[in-house]
């Protein structure tokens, strides 16, 4: 019986195989007529919209005017000032340009970017018309006209790619002599160049067919190379990519070969296709068909698959069935098994109860959504968010269980987690709860990629921590220690009367330089308050000392200058949200690094550089008792004198930047002023 299950099952697999192969052709036979009639309309579209732009030149060309104005110059030797009425004639023939130039679209579109400069660029397109030297004759404004050769009866076509404006297309067109024999020689060409870029988009779609997988490209022999001159799907622009005609499986290579054949080949991604190709007359263009050949065979395909599953079915249920047959002596061990099966089913109900006791426990709402938005598992304090038992919210929508706009947020992060397979996280600030100081409740909430398991899809864990008291006691916190530091500040101003706003200008500049320096808000924080609390060790100067009018003695200056090192040992113990002690400690070190410490110029914080800086200009611009204050410029000269050494040559810069470029100069020269 096993024997025999195994050849039913090998003549069902010869039988499928058999059909797919016959359906494989018809779909293909089929693909084969769609692609032609495709090309063939594609194809007639690209030669007659070509030919338009050949007509164009040709008529320019042909115009009787410019064929006796050419006519004439040849006869003169190529003097335009010879010529009969030749401003006139000049004339005509600009404005003949400029006017078929707008009417053909021989001209850039409007509107793109462009470079502002007073300087008249070269323009990629227009019209142009040179004598039989190859001179230019008459062209339109700017117009750079290409070196394209024109040949008697027949109009030259080349196709370009301009950065700005895309494919360009030139044309140049021989202009006979008047009246002349058919060996006359031309006596000089029309050149134009135009974008073509949205015309041939729009050539290189069939119109009512939007089928997945499908492309149409124009390319042509390049050499030994193939050169596609229409964009490509993976982005690559008009005429961005070049390959060898060598190349093993190239379905345009194979096309340049044998223009009109069906083609089962490679594209220049690599990728299986169909295709086929036409010529476009009147150029060297091939228009190429290709369609994706896992795409165009899908169904073929699937219904192999349908076929071949239903067979290895039967297959599996007569196996089923006989194994069924032989193991029914042996019911005693599938009754154990069946114990076990049960176990296990309660162990993982005992597991599920335990994980709901211990979500229902913690202070967060847990939830699990699945891909869809679904909530799949939903924790006590969840349902206390929205007033709903959990069990209610079971297969839910977020959207239907707390509202469209509250969902929004919460999903488009779910979405992201998934997209990027890692842990997603945001603050969530939900107004309008009167429990609260405020109205206002915030959430931290993290959203955790969950994979698929057997009784759950693939979906996203949801924890979301109420974070509004600490927050809120933490925002106390800093309250009361901004107090503190004003209250301290407040202390040393009342002791030294000449300098009672030192601090605070020192913070105030302290802060404006590390925003200037891109830092971020905590290393700002951290120079306002080291500069306001610089002064703090003043408390440990005689009062006397700090008041004296006259100058002062070296020793009394270092005993004053030693009380930033006195704040930070009087500030070790405060705890701060940023480095403000060792900002204060390393205040003094010099940016050479040959400072109190020696520390090396790199190792110095950049608050601690910053406040060196500010502290210094604030002193020099401020009187003291004993001098007077410098102007702004004398105290930017003498920090730039020691720059590099003492002080940082970048906070000197972002200094120099805020003062003369963000209006400090004005607000500093006033209250010195004052």
């Amino acid at each position: 019986m096993g024997l025999a299950l195994l050849l039913a099952g090998a003549v069902g697999i010869a039988s499928i195989a058999t059909f797919v192969s016959t359906e494989r052709e018809r779909d293909l036979r089929r693909w084969q007529d769609r692609l032609g009639l495709i090309a063939d309309s594609r194809a007639a579209d690209v030669a007659d919209w070509l030919a338009d732009q050949k007509r164009e030149i040709d008529s320019l060309a042909g115009n009787a005017t410019v064929q006796l104005l050419l006519s004439e110059l040849a006869l003169v030797g190529g003097e335009v000032a010879a010529i009969t009425d030749a401003r006139g004639q000049m004339q005509y023939l600009g404005n003949l340009l400029s006017l078929t130039a707008e009417r053909a679209g021989f001209e850039a579109p409007r509107g793109g970017d462009q470079v502002r400069a007073n300087v008249d660029l070269p323009a990629p397109v227009g019209l142009a018309v040179r004598d039989a030297e190859g001179r230019v004759l008459a062209t339109t404004p700017r117009f750079a006209a290409p070196e394209l050769a024109a040949e008697s009866g027949e109009t030259a076509v080349e196709i370009s790619r301009d950065p700005q404006l895309g494919p360009l297309l030139a044309l140049a067109a021989a202009v006979p002599a008047l009246q002349g024999a058919a060996e006359t020689p031309p006596v000089g060409a029309v050149v134009g160049q135009l974008p073509v870029g949205p015309a041939l988009a729009a050539l290189l779609r069939q119109p009512g067919v939007r089928q997945e997988g499908l492309e149409i490209l124009l390319v042509r022999p390049n050499g030994a190379a193939v050169e596609y001159l229409s964009p490509l799907a993976d982005g690559t622009p008009a005429l961005g990519r070049r390959l060898d005609r060598d190349t093993a499986g190239l379905a345009a290579a194979q096309a340049l070969e044998r223009p009109g054949a069906f083609l089962q080949a490679e594209d220049y991604a690599g990728m299986p296709v169909l295709a086929t190709a036409r010529p476009v007359s009147g150029s060297e263009w091939l228009l190429l068909v290709k369609m994706d050949r896992a795409v165009a065979l899908a169904d073929i395909d699937a219904r192999a698959d349908r076929l071949l599953l239903v067979l290895l079915l039967a297959l599996g249920l007569v196996a089923a069935l006989l194994l069924v047959v032989w193991r029914h002596g042996a019911s005693r061990r599938a009754t154990a098994s069946a114990r076990l099966h049960a176990a296990a089913a309660a162990e993982l109900e005992r597991q599920r109860h335990l994980l709901r006791l211990v979500t229902d426990s913690q202070p967060t709402a847990i939830l699990i959504l699945d891909d869809a938005g679904h909530i799949r598992f939903a924790n006590a304090r969840a349902g206390e968010r929205v007033a709903m038992r959990p069990e209610e919210m079971l297969g839910k929508s977020l959207t239907a269980v707390v509202g469209t706009a509250a969902a929004a947020r919460t999903l488009a992060l779910a979405d992201q987690a998934l997209e990027e397979g890692a842990r997603v996280s945001d603050v969530l600030r939900i107004e309008g709860d009167s429990s609260v100081e405020g109205g206002r409740r915030i959430y931290l909430a993290d959203h955790v990629p969950v994979p698929p398991s057997s009784d759950l899809p693939r979906g996203v864990l949801v924890v979301e921590r109420d974070v509004t008291a600490e927050l809120r006691e933490r925002a106390r916190r800093e309250s009361t220690l901004d107090a503190l530091i004003m209250t301290l500040v407040g202390v040393v101003d009342r002791r030294d009367p000449y300098a009672a706003d030192h601090s605070h200008l020192v913070g105030e500049l302290s802060q404006r330089l590390a925003r200037e320096m891109g830092l971020d808000e905590t290393q700002a924080e951290t120079a306002r308050v080291a500069g306001l609390l610089m002064n703090i060790g003043k408390i440990l100067v005689p009062e006397e000392l700090l008041t004296r009018q006259g100058g002062l003695s070296e020793a009394e200056r270092e005993k004053i200058r030693a009380c930033m090192n006195a704040s930070a040992e009087l500030l070790a113990g405060v705890s701060f949200d940023g480095p403000v002690v060792e900002t204060l400690e390393q205040a003094q070190e010099r940016a050479g690094g040959a400072g109190d410490k020696g520390e090396p110029g790199a190792a110095v914080l950049p608050t601690a550089r910053i406040l060196a800086v500010a502290n210094a200009f604030v002193a020099m611009v401020s009187a003291r008792a004993h001098r007077p204050g410098l102007s702004v410029d004398a105290a930017l000269s003498e920090l730039m004198q020691e720059m590099g050494q003492r002080y940082d040559r970048g906070v000197i810069a972002a200094l120099v930047n805020y003062l003369d470029n963000k209006g400090g100069r004005q607000h500093w020269e006033a209250s010195a002023a004052e």
